[in-house]
């Protein structure tokens, strides 16, 4: 008897809340409108650029990418593992720490 009282004061109170649920996908795309009108306002342009056609890369440019890549495997490989031990310090810096004497203190009282 008492469970359902109270059950049916919960549906009541919840029917009479203001309380709206968070949509955060909702938010999320609100600030990232907000951050894109930002950046137009900076650059002084009503609205994005329209987007270029999509151009042809370059013979040379991509024999360039495609070498430096490759001596980039090649350096890998030649080069020893890394070794764990050199990450850490080498050396120890020690700062003892003395108590503070009698006469640093304040009086008490």
């Amino acid at each position: 008897m008492e469970l359902a009282v109270l059950l049916a004061l919960l549906g009541a109170a919840r029917a009479l809340s203001t309380c709206r649920s968070l949509d955060l996908e909702a938010a999320r795309r609100k600030r990232i409108e907000a951050v894109r009108g930002q950046i137009l306002s900076k650059l002084r342009l009503p609205a994005p650029p329209a987007e270029p056609p999509p151009r042809a890369l370059p013979e040379e440019v991509r024999a360039l990418y495609n070498s430096t890549r490759e001596l980039l495997r090649q350096r890998a490989r030649l080069r020893p593992p890394d070794d764990p031990d050199e990450y850490y310090a080498k050396e120890l810096h020690r700062f003892p720490m003395e108590p503070p004497g009698e006469g640093e203190r304040g009086p008490r009282g």
